[in-house]
C-alpha cells in the first residue's frame, strides 16, 4: 500500500513519516536510526520533493513564499519522472509513501497517476509553528506584520487545499490532530487502527516546545486576510476537526 502524508511545513509531517517508516512503511531512502528532526532528517522521500519543487517552480523556496499559478500541469517530462517514482516504489517496497509538505499544493497532479493509497492528513494550531517563522533578529522586527500575513496566507492556502481533497477524494483517509497526536494515546491509537498494524512510538514530548497562544500580530494578520480573502483560521481548525469525528 501507498501512503501520502499530507500536512503544512512544521504541522507534524515529520513525526507520522518517522512513526510509519520505523513500523515497516518506508518513507524514504537513508534514514537512519537516531537522527532527529533537530539534526535535519524530516523523513522525506528526495525524489518526490524535487518532483515537486520542480512543477512548483519553487526551488529552495520556504512554504510562505510559493506562489501558485493558476492551472498546474505536469509537463511531459515530470510525468514520467512521477511515473518512475511510483513503480519503483512498488517494485521495491511492499508498503512505501512520502510526506513533503508541497504535495499540499499538487496532491490532485499525483493522484492522477497514484494507484490505490490512503491519506494520512495532520493540522497544527498556526498559531504553534509561529516562532519557527518570526524574524528572529532585532534589526528585522519592523517585518514582523508583513511575514505574519505571508506565513497565515501559505497556512490558509495549505489548509485549504488538503480540506478540498478530503471533500473530494474516494480514498481512505485518517486526519490527525498534531496537539493530541504528541499529548494522548487515543490520537496514535487512531493512527494505529487506521494502519492496522502496530506501531513504532517515535513521539518525544520533549521536542513538543510550542503550544498554541495567542499572538497580537498574527490575529491581526488574521483579521486582515478575513477582510481581504476571506480566510479564517479558526474555521480551518474546526473543519478539520469534523473530520476527524
Amino acid at each position: 500500500m501507498i501512503y501520502v502524508v499530507l500536512g503544512m511545513h512544521k504541522s507534524g509531517t515529520t513525526l507520522a513519516a518517522q512513526i510509519l517508516h520505523h513500523s515497516g512503511i518506508n518513507m524514504g531512502e537513508n534514514l537512519e536510526n537516531g537522527v532527529s528532526y533537530d539534526q535535519g532528517n524530516q523523513y522525506e522521500r528526495e525524489s518526490t520533493w524535487r518532483l515537486n519543487e520542480d512543477i512548483l517552480q519553487a526551488h529552495h523556496q520556504r512554504s510562505i513564499d510559493i506562489r501558485l499559478s493558476a492551472n498546474l500541469q505536469l509537463s511531459p517530462a515530470q510525468r514520467d519522472r512521477m511515473r518512475q517514482i511510483i513503480a519503483s516504489g512498488n517494485q521495491t517496497y511492499t508498503h512505501w509513501g512520502f510526506k513533503d509538505p508541497r504535495t499540499c499544493l499538487v496532491y490532485p497532479l499525483w493522484a492522477s497517476e497514484l494507484p490505490a493509497h490512503q491519506l494520512i492528513v495532520i493540522y497544527r494550531d498556526p498559531t504553534e509553528p509561529w516562532p519557527r517563522y518570526r524574524p528572529r533578529h532585532a534589526r528585522n522586527r519592523y517585518r514582523e506584520p508583513f511575514v505574519a500575513w505571508k506565513y497565515l496566507q501559505s497556512w490558509c492556502e495549505h489548509n485549504l487545499r488538503i480540506l478540498s481533497y478530503l471533500q473530494e477524494t474516494t480514498r481512505p483517509y485518517l486526519v490527525l490532530d498534531y496537539h493530541r497526536l504528541v499529548t494522548t494515546p487515543a490520537e496514535f491509537e487512531r493512527l494505529q487502527q487506521f494502519l492496522g498494524m502496530p506501531l513504532v512510538d517515535r513521539r518525544r514530548p520533549s521536542l513538543y516546545r510550542n503550544r498554541p497562544q495567542t499572538y497580537p500580530v498574527l490575529s491581526f494578520a488574521g483579521w486582515l486576510l478575513d477582510k481581504q480573502k476571506g480566510y479564517q483560521p479558526q474555521s480551518i481548525l474546526r473543519q478539520f476537526e469534523a473530520y476527524r469525528q
